[in-house]
């Protein structure tokens, strides 16, 4: 209940303040008991990966939101947010989250550098890769080794605080360094500490200790939100499949630390960007695909088509770590490039309940209302565009490359990223290296609450609060065939561990591994991965 309305009432009823207290506390409860209600409705009848999630991890989330509804009126206001994130996050699905109303949504925590994880003779460290250009520091650069935080350990910090992370695998962990840093206030609400002691080591192996206190980063509230309102052509049968938590934090690791890379002879597009790297075994072309969500995805590869005419034909290196995903079509769009064969895409299935009948589009309207009499657990798998002519429309183009293609993948990748490298792989295109031991696993379609409540009947959620939602999972295709992308995720053909001159120069060491495995393969492209 809005301040005017509630004002009008007293005024023409005459409540005392008391009572008006009582008025707002029954508001408060009634707005609590929807989200719960439309947060029980929607994982226990469309959520696409209950009975997995249920298996793996021994979760009941529906049994905890049931629970919850009875337990609301003791709750004070952050104790139910951080409830019902805590419930999402037991999930472990980067795309089926909770987002608490504003202003919790545009608010995040930062310190001023970042720091990520490299390897030295098989030992990992956890060096600082950036540094705001406003903080001076006389010690704490670029380069330093962090070993504590707050007096533990700091590989034992990253793990408890990875505790609070969605995510499956090694995309837990990775989301749990880049939050050390910077904290999404959708996800953490407010930081525990109200103060931190970091501990570190010098190159001169001088030990320090320095205490901060966390800053507010505010983003604008259409780029807090990510939603669709923000994406005013995204229909209800969209084909996102991104971690837009990923998204966030790139932006404000944008405005923090930007430029963050520094390669030289390097072209920038609105999406990707690409050079020529000259390495120990020749020159070859690089493309570093930072996102899938673009609007135009026809301009996207015509723009890729250009690009690929101007690099080597010796081969070529396709980057897409960090890539949080976006636009399921245009991932799938791109593999046509690299390949003489037809690309064939991966499948996607809806749970089967009366619900997902209500909202599924065809064919999929049609699999689930057999399932009626089938008991089947899941509807039949179809390419993400539903239509016959979507095979058509992913391979209209070709191939354009005709060197040797790598892919080099992480933990990060999530989503369409996911898919495309399940793609990649699938459709026997080249190798893939990765710095982890398999990408994310981030295997669904998401949808937003907003995708639901307009054309099918859900009232909004009070106070612009949130919920999105897996409601179609990706299903393997070829030598995979069937399998689930879900928590399993890409692995990888070859493993590179990050060094500290990848950090701090270009990822130079990363480029000459991948250019290593390109030049013993000039000339048997494009053949089945065993040959490889």
């Amino acid at each position: 209940m809005t301040d005017y309305k509630l004002d009008y009432v007293v005024a023409a009823m005459g409540l005392t303040e008391e009572q008006k207290k009582q008025i707002i506390e029954q508001s408060i409860r009634e707005e609590r008991e929807e989200i719960v209600d439309q947060a029980l409705s929607f994982i226990e009848n469309i959520y696409v990966h209950l009975p997995l999630k249920r298996a793996r991890n021994a979760i009941d989330p529906v049994q905890r939101l049931k629970l919850l509804k009875y337990r609301l009126v003791n709750m004070n206001e952050l104790k139910f947010q951080q409830e019902m994130i805590g419930i999402f996050a037991e999930l472990r699905d980067l795309h089926t989250v909770y987002l608490p109303p504003m202003p919790y949504q545009s608010i995040n925590f930062v310190l001023p550098f970042a720091i990520e994880e490299c390897y030295e003779n098989n030992q990992r460290f956890y060096i600082v890769s950036h540094v705001n250009e406003d903080f001076e520091h006389e010690s704490l650069k670029q380069g330093v080794i962090i070993t504590h935080w707050n007096g533990v350990p700091i590989e034992r910090a990253i793990e408890l605080n990875g505790l609070r992370n969605y995510g499956n695998n090694d995309v837990r962990r990775n989301h749990s360094l880049n939050s050390m840093t910077i904290r999404s206030g959708s996800k953490y609400l407010i930081p525990d500490e109200e103060w931190l002691y970091i501990s570190y080591l010098t190159a001169n192996r001088e030990h320090y200790e320095h205490r901060f206190q966390w800053q507010t980063w505010n983003l604008p509230e259409t780029q807090a939100q990510t939603n669709n309102q923000a994406v005013p052509h995204l229909k209800a049968y969209g084909s996102l499949a991104v971690d837009f938590e990923t998204v966030k934090l790139q932006k404000i690791k944008k405005g923090l630390f930007a430029p963050i890379t520094k390669d030289s002879q390097t072209s920038y597009e609105t999406d990707f960007q690409w050079s020529i790297r000259t390495t120990s075994y020749g020159e070859f072309g690089y493309i570093r695909i930072h996102t899938f969500m673009v609007y135009d995805r026809q301009k996207f590869i015509q723009d890729l088509i250009r690009v690929l005419d101007q690099l080597p034909r010796d081969g070529l290196i396709i980057d897409v770590r960090d890539n949080g995903g976006g636009y399921i079509e245009a991932g799938e769009m791109i593999l046509q490039l690299f390949t003489t064969n037809k690309i064939q895409p991966e499948l996607f299935q809806f749970i089967n309940t009366p619900t997902t009948l209500k909202i599924a589009p065809e064919p999929w309207k049609s699999s689930i209302e057999r399932s009626l009499d089938t008991g089947a657990v899941y509807s039949m798998g179809y390419p993400i565009g539903g239509h016959s002519y979507y095979v058509d429309e992913i391979n209209q183009y070709g191939k354009k490359y005709f060197g040797p293609v790598l892919l080099i993948t992480d933990a990060l990748c999530y989503g369409t990223t996911d898919i495309f490298a399940a793609g990649f792989q699938d459709n026997a295109i080249g190798p893939i290296l990765g710095t982890n031991g398999n990408t994310s696993g981030g295997g669904a379609n998401v949808w937003e609450y907003s995708d639901l409540f307009h054309p099918f009947g859900f009232s909004p959620l009070p106070r612009n609060a949130q919920i999105r939602m897996a409601v179609r999972r990706s299903i393997r295709i070829g030598n995979n065939s069937g399998l689930p992308l879900e928590d399993f995720g890409v692995i990888p053909d070859y493993i590179h561990n990050t060094t500290r001159k990848d950090l701090l120069n270009a990822n130079v060491d990363l480029i000459e591994k991948a250019a290593s495995i390109l030049a013993n393969m000039k000339g048997i492209h494009n053949l089945p991965l065993e040959v490889f």
